[in-house]
């Protein structure tokens, strides 16, 4: 099997039908458990049967120390993959392999300590399909208001790799990888707007000491890199920009459930 053969394989997936919206969740957690992750699935579950079977959530565990599985009995459309490469900080590996691995053009980007209330969700999965990047408004747990979240995003696949998606250059260290990110798709003319302002997201109340991370936030390299890379983006060829990097890692689909074929894989 040459090279190009071996990835297509990789890539490969069985067509799912009836989806029209895929939610893309990358996952680390080196403490006790990922109770966090469980506790979503479920508020996710409880929502109108009709809805959630038109949404696939794409679980990417990078690496995680703590094993994930997700419970049999969740009855939501749902992909569980696993980097096996452990590094540090590769939110942008996982955001880009659960772009590539996602069911559908219409892409959610997001967190496991964010939940989207079930009307919301109504209004995304009914609109159009979307040309540019859509942000949300943001409360806490409390209904406070908080400062609109840098990496949760409404857009489609073809808006994504209009920037050749995240780069990867960024892994490794802390930081800066989702605003290099928006000021490529800026430079590319893709500005982020709010998608509605009436129905916020929820920054919800998470185990911080015991179904999170640990991980050091150092940003000092990352800004470094951050900033040389701005410097490549305002000149005349922007795509200098990016290193190409892109899913330079290992990874295993770990289990797949799909609810209107009652099969799991």
């Amino acid at each position: 099997m040459n090279v190009t053969e071996e990835r297509e394989k990789r890539f490969q997936r069985k067509p799912l039908t009836g989806l029209e919206l895929s939610f893309v969740i990358p996952v680390f957690f080196n403490q006790t458990n990922a109770d966090v992750l469980t506790e979503l699935l479920r508020e996710y579950e409880m929502y109108d049967p009709e809805l959630m079977r038109k949404i696939q959530f794409v679980i990417v565990d990078d690496c995680s120390p703590v094993k994930i599985t997700i419970p049999e009995d969740i009855r939501l459309n749902y992909t569980l993959l696993r980097i096996t490469t452990d590094i540090s900080w590769n939110q942008a590996g996982a955001r880009n392999l659960g772009v590539v691995k996602a069911a559908c053009p219409k892409l959610v980007l997001t967190d496991c300590d964010h939940l989207f209330p079930e009307g919301l969700l109504q209004k995304i999965v009914g609109s159009a399909f979307p040309h540019k990047l859509y942000k949300f408004k943001r409360v806490d747990a409390e209904g406070k208001k908080k400062n609109s979240a840098c990496n949760i995003f409404y857009t489609s696949k073809a808006v994504f790799f209009t920037t050749l998606g995240y780069d990867e250059e960024f892994c490794g260290y802390y930081g800066y990888e989702d605003v290099m990110f928006r000021e490529f798709q800026r430079r590319m003319g893709n500005k982020l707007r709010y998608f509605t302002r009436r129905i916020p997201i929820v920054s919800t109340d998470i185990d911080r000491d015991h179904s999170y991370h640990s991980l050091v936030r150092d940003t000092s390299r990352n800004l470094e890199l951050m900033n040389r890379k701005l410097a490549l983006l305002k000149g005349e060829h922007p795509f200098d920009a990016h290193s190409r990097l892109f899913l330079n890692f290992d990874f295993e689909t770990v289990a797949e459930h799909l609810l209107d074929s009652g099969e799991s894989r």
